[in-house]
């Protein structure tokens, strides 16, 4: 016990060589999984232009891919619970490579349709389900710091990658997935190599605090044989389980009808559209975005996950608010502050969605819960791609007041999520053994 709490002294952030390792794996797993939906601000603009069809009409492959997720994600929340998260993850990213290949050797619109909807699908799964078990498994006490170190990727990505793919389609289309492809690969032979399911496996200890070698192996074993009491049945007669649905669920609609069509956005409110504007200001409110994920991070482990919940739902609805007052007057300077302000939320979005499920469930039932309820904020979540075309095309040329009409919408949905943060209850019921 002595030891545990001389470690637990070094800090929040004293996660050891091998948990820093996970850590900066896993943020590279935020990183490459966010590509599929941060670039479609610029790939369905670049394959609408090469197949010669309207962009607006690529966006629903991204929704039926979402929903082909739903199916991919219960698989392997499946595997997960009872083989654990390293061989799905492996198996994923050898998957997800050699599907980016795919997706640039796309010569038709079908050929587009069916590489977005895979990509989708199990980009999503490795970003929604294979990563939260990772930190749940590794960091159960200091999941809100590590989950802040972790979700940068998310912001880098945006930072990064939409100005890689844009750059590199002008070289040739299909180069920004070939180079997709080798990094999916790489990160599978890591995974395949070198990761291990729990730390107690690597020779370590969870959130690096020590504990007697014979507790250590106890607490293996129990995990490897433990067989969650949360049956399906049981998880949808949980209120708690259907708050964090729809919180959760709310607030990734609110993500993808920021992020995927940010640039057009922009564009529709530059007298000349270009795409430059969209993709500067995007990276600028990444970078700006990229510590805070660290502050939301810092925040949950500092105040606790449900208060820090509670903030972020308020702080998320209001961004969402102003967004659509943005879009309202055709203010391009409440509009590029407001993409800041998203890009401030975005990583902690990453953050406290595992962070409030594994407080609710615990160590032990997370898998179970997350398993399911993760398909499900999935399939809201995809619901986005096919509402925002419609909104959008309904609007016609004025694309500006699509987007006005797109994020009342959303709008309404955070505001109903940040009600639903304040109702539930920040404790745990699920098993602590």
């Amino acid at each position: 016990m002595s030891n545990s709490t001389a470690t637990a002294k070094k800090g929040m952030n004293s996660f050891g060589k091998k948990g820093w390792a996970v850590v900066i794996y896993t943020l590279l797993i935020y990183l490459f999984t966010c590509v599929t939906n941060d670039t479609l601000n610029v790939s369905t603009g670049f394959f609408g232009g090469f197949l010669q069809v309207d962009p607006n009409s690529l966006l629903p492959f991204a929704a039926i891919g979402g929903f082909v997720g739903v199916v991919l994600s219960l698989i392997a929340g499946l595997i997960i619970a009872k083989k654990n998260v390293k061989l799905p993850t492996t198996i994923l990213f050898v998957v997800l490579g050699l599907l980016f290949v795919f997706n640039g050797q796309a010569k038709n619109v079908g050929m587009f349709a069916i590489a977005t909807i895979l990509t989708t699908a199990v980009s999503q799964t490795l970003n929604l389900v294979c990563t939260q078990q990772i930190m749940s498994n590794w960091f159960p006490k200091k999941k809100g710091i590590a989950l802040g170190w972790a979700t940068m990727g998310m912001p880098i990505c945006s930072a990064v990658m939409v100005a890689v793919f844009e750059g590199m389609f002008h070289i040739d289309i299909s180069a920004p997935y070939w180079l997709m492809g080798v990094i999916c690969i790489v990160l599978a032979i890591i995974t395949a190599l070198w990761f291990k399911n729990y730390p107690e496996e690597a020779g370590a200890y969870p959130d690096n605090e020590p504990v007697d070698p014979e507790e250590q192996k106890k607490t293996l074993e129990f995990m490897q044989n433990y067989k969650s009491p949360w049956t399906v049945g049981k998880l949808f007669k949980a209120k708690e389980f259907w708050m964090l649905v729809f919180i959760f669920g709310f607030l990734f609609m609110g993500l993808v009808a920021t992020v995927a069509q940010l640039i057009p956005r922009i564009n529709s409110l530059l007298p000349t559209p270009d795409n430059n504007v969209g993709i500067m200001w995007l990276t600028i409110a990444s970078v700006i975005g990229i510590p805070g994920s660290f502050v939301w991070g810092y925040v949950d482990q500092k105040i606790g996950t449900g208060k820090t919940n509670k903030i972020f739902c308020v702080c998320w609805a209001a961004t969402m608010i102003l967004s659509a007052i943005g879009m309202a007057v055709r203010s391009l300077p409440l509009t590029i502050a407001t993409v800041v302000l998203y890009a401030c939320l975005n990583g902690g979005l990453g953050n406290m969605m595992p962070s409030m499920f594994i407080k609710i469930f615990g160590r032990y039932d997370f898998a179970q819960a997350n398993k399911i309820g993760m398909p499900i904020v999935i399939c809201l979540r995809s619901l986005t791609m096919i509402i925002m075309p419609n909104i959008l095309m309904a609007a016609g040329a004025d694309q500006a007041m699509g987007f006005r009409n797109l994020f009342i919408l959303i709008s309404v949905l955070s505001v109903i999520a940040c009600v639903l943060a304040f109702i539930i209850k920040d404790k745990t019921i699920g098993t602590e053994k």
